[in-house]
């Protein structure tokens, strides 16, 4: 039972008893006034009846008032008897008794008197005592009447009611106990002041105290200091009436001086219509909140996983609704998390043709999540395309598949790379043949051409046979030119790079090109004045810009306009995504751009390939475009071209800018064919040997020939040759003509090697040879004033 409780069963015994003490007293009181104002009523009429009679006597006379005496005394009445004692007297008006009948009253005593009157003149006074102990005498009797009555019928008659009230007052504190016993929470009954008046069993689980220990315990005490003003708030809320319950959580400090978290909803008690308490139902949630810490960090370890994964997860729902996609994904899509929170994946980011394969049914069994892998193209934010390596898995909860989890990798590069690789190893190959049937080639048209150039030599200008000679000659250099271009596409021509500023170059060959176009093209040039300046050969410049124009004339039969422009480009990484052998870097740009009739994207996927062609038979050989792919990508750039049917095309060539060198200037070859002094000539090719050795001694130089290298250093370790120059090929039989020119160094080291090949120093480094830097070449073919030129250039040198 409660404090309040008790308290109510008091103050209703108490009351109980009073009203009966109020029934035993309200009588005797009442015929004691009653009685009291009786006796003191009759009294002072009786006083007043004596006074009347004896001033009525009319000879009564104030001078003789004393001496009647006698006479008074026998006018006063007598009332009194033994048991109620009563006194009459007469007395003058100086207090005086005249006269007195009756006895003498007991304790206590009523008194009354009345003055007697002679004319207007008092001249005495009737006065009358009675006792007071027969009237209380009946006044107790009626007391103990009054209160035996109030005992049988407050006292005796409601005890048995107050008896059961009682009981079943016990039985509902009874059934309270048993009801916050069985409570699986602990349950604290707090009087209104915070003190703790009730607990369960529970209660002392939880904290670790006894009931008594916590009996008149302030709540607060049991609560972690940081947490008081709140749990304090909470429970004023309750006690003012202001919420009629409410739920908080805090911190409970046990007994051992642990802590436990604990979850309490807080309702008021009333008794009365008025909040006599306040009951806390008291939950240990420290499990719960670990296996909600434990739940919300092994989310945030998943989110952390999801959100750091290098690949795109993306979470869609069954109409393809975005709900997760984390930062990789922003990252290639170009969306944020917002942007795409509930927009459709099939409709902002993915054509709708991919829904099925990312969020339709799986195709395998129902306990087979897995779905298969495919490739997508996806549109990022800024407008460009991405290929992306798709894996997804069905989310499933309860075993309804509520959406699907897609994995995707961002393979553009490899994609990219994969093409680059195709396309290299294609262009690789045919240069790998077309370069092996150059070099053949070159060592005949060399034989052919040498011989050609030595007969005019011994035939007259104004014969038909040097008009022969001559042709010959012309279509040997035709020839010339065509293996150079395939030495150029399989990129094993020799060449001398040097800075050249393409602004001046098309300057230069501004005039040439307008005679080759034709006057139905229009010529215009538009350069930048602060272009950059490129390393390349400036022949292959001419070989570039010669194609091109000749292709864009091609193109244009009934005319139209040619413009040829320069520009400084800085490439990024987007630019590079879907343009082959392109690399981010600074470079000049080099476009040629016609009028004519286009091409269509097949074609131009081909226009780089050797001996392709639109052209009619005989009007073209198909290595022009391939001799520019060569060309550029030799150098370090790229070609990108842009075409349409019917709107012309225009051709990107991207050289790299160089940084930290200068033109150097270009020396002009010596215009005599006049020699002197020593040449050994070491070729094993019995043909080309003797062409060259024709034409040395032709220009007038004293030659020894050697069929190999062990032969040329056998004639160089004999005393009496004397020998200026060493003309060699590069590649031959049982020694290399590297190896054989530094075994020459140590017999004559003032002896000068010039290298004629047909291969450049890649392809020679790839044969086992480490070429110095000092190393000279000619190129093959070569005609009598080109090997002039350079022996007179390496003489020059020294």
């Amino acid at each position: 039972m409660t404090g309040s409780e008790k308290q109510t069963v008091h103050f209703t015994a108490n009351c109980t008893v009073l009203l009966a003490f109020f029934v035993a007293l309200f009588f005797p009181v009442g015929y004691f006034a009653i009685s009291y104002q009786y006796a003191v009523g009759s009294l002072e009429t009786e006083a007043d009846i004596n006074a009347r009679i004896i001033s009525g006597l009319g000879d009564l006379d104030p001078g003789s008032w004393h001496s009647e005496a006698q006479r008074l005394d026998a006018l006063l009445s007598h009332r009194g008897t033994a048991a109620a004692k009563e006194r009459h007297r007469i007395l003058d008006s100086i207090g005086n008794e005249l006269a007195a009948s009756g006895y003498h009253p007991e304790s206590p005593v009523i008194l009354r008197s009345q003055p007697i009157y002679y004319g207007d003149k008092v001249i005495g006074s009737v006065e009358i005592s009675r006792s007071l102990r027969p009237l209380l005498k009946k006044s107790l009797l009626v007391t103990v009447i009054g209160l035996s009555i109030g005992l049988i019928v407050f006292i005796l008659l409601p005890f048995r009611a107050i008896n059961r009230a009682n009981r079943q007052l016990q039985d509902s504190y009874d059934f309270l106990r048993k009801v916050m016993e069985s409570s699986a929470n602990a349950v604290i009954v707090l009087n209104l002041d915070g003190t703790i008046g009730m607990v369960n069993g529970r209660c002392t689980e939880t904290s670790g105290y006894t009931p008594e220990q916590l009996h008149g315990r302030d709540i607060l005490e049991l609560v972690c200091p940081e947490a008081r003003d709140m749990v304090l708030r909470q429970l004023h809320l309750v006690a003012s009436g202001a919420a009629d319950i409410v739920k908080f959580e805090t911190d409970l400090v046990c007994r051992d001086g642990s802590t436990v978290t604990i979850a309490c909803g807080a309702t008021p008690v009333y008794q009365e219509g008025r909040i006599a308490g306040t009951v806390l139902s008291v939950e240990n949630i420290t499990e719960r909140r670990l296996a909600v810490e434990a739940l919300k960090s092994a989310k945030e370890y998943t989110e952390n996983l999801i959100q750091a994964a290098c690949v795109m997860i993306v979470g869609l729902d069954l109409k393809g609704e975005v709900t997760l996609i984390n930062k990789t994904g922003e990252e290639m899509t170009g969306y944020s998390q917002e942007e795409l929170a509930g927009k459709n994946w099939f409709e902002t980011v993915m054509g709708a043709e991919a829904f099925f394969k990312m969020c339709g049914a799986s195709q395998r069994d129902n306990d087979d999540q897995t779905m298969n892998a495919f490739e997508g193209q996806i549109v990022t934010k800024a407008g460009t395309m991405r290929t992306v390596s798709w894996r997804n898995s069905a989310i499933v909860e309860k075993g309804t598949r509520i959406g699907t989890l897609c994995f995707g990798i961002d393979i553009t590069e490899h994609r990219k790379i994969e093409a680059q690789l195709r396309h290299s190893q294609k262009m690789e190959s045919i240069g790998q043949l077309a370069g092996g049937v150059a070099h053949d080639f070159n060592n005949m048209l060399s034989v052919m051409m040498g011989y050609a150039q030595l007969c005019q030599l011994e035939s007259s200008e104004a014969t038909p046979l040097w008009l022969y000679l001559q042709e010959i000659i012309k279509a040997g250099e035709r020839s010339r030119d065509m293996v150079r271009k395939l030495l150029a596409f399989s990129r094993k021509e020799i060449i001398s790079p040097r800075a050249v500023n393409l602004n001046e170059h098309c300057l230069e060959t501004e005039k040439t090109l307008s005679r080759l176009i034709g006057e139905e093209v229009r010529f215009s040039f538009a350069p930048d004045p602060a272009l950059w300046t490129v390393k390349i050969d400036p022949s292959q410049v001419d070989q570039i810009l010669m194609n091109l124009a000749v292709n864009a004339r091609d193109a244009m039969p009934d005319g139209g306009t040619l413009t040829i422009k320069t520009e400084n480009m800085v490439v990024d990484e987007a630019f590079c995504d879907y343009r082959l052998d392109a690399k981010p870097g600074s470079y000049a740009c080099l476009s040629v751009v016609d009028t004519g009739t286009g091409m269509d994207r097949e074609l131009v996927k081909r226009i780089f390939e050797p001996f392709f062609t639109t052209k009619e038979v005989g009007r073209g050989t198909g290595l022009g475009l391939a001799t520019v792919y060569g060309i550029v990508t030799q150098n370090g750039g790229f070609v990108d071209v842009q075409s349409e049917p019917g709107q012309g095309t225009t051709f990107r060539i991207y050289l790299p800018r160089l940084t930290g060198e200068s033109e150097s200037p270009v020396s002009n070859p010596p215009g005599t064919l006049s020699g002197s002094g020593t040449v050994l000539v070491v070729e094993d090719d019995d043909m080309l040997r003797a062409m060259a050795t024709q034409m040395l001694e032709k220009i007038g130089y004293r030659v020894i020939q050697a069929a190999s290298p062990l032969v040329a250093l056998s004639i160089c370790g004999e005393t009496g040759n004397d020998i200026d120059l060493v003309l060699s090929d590069v590649i031959m039989p049982e020694m290399n003509g590297l190896d054989m020119a530094r075994g020459i160094a140590d017999l004559r080291p003032d002896a000068k090697v010039l290298f004629m090949t047909g291969y450049s120093s890649e392809i020679i480094a790839k044969r086992g040879i480490v070429a110095d830097r000092d190393m000279h070449y000619i190129q093959k073919p070569f005609d009598m004033e080109g090997l002039h030129a350079k022996i007179m250039e390496m003489r020059t040198a020294c």
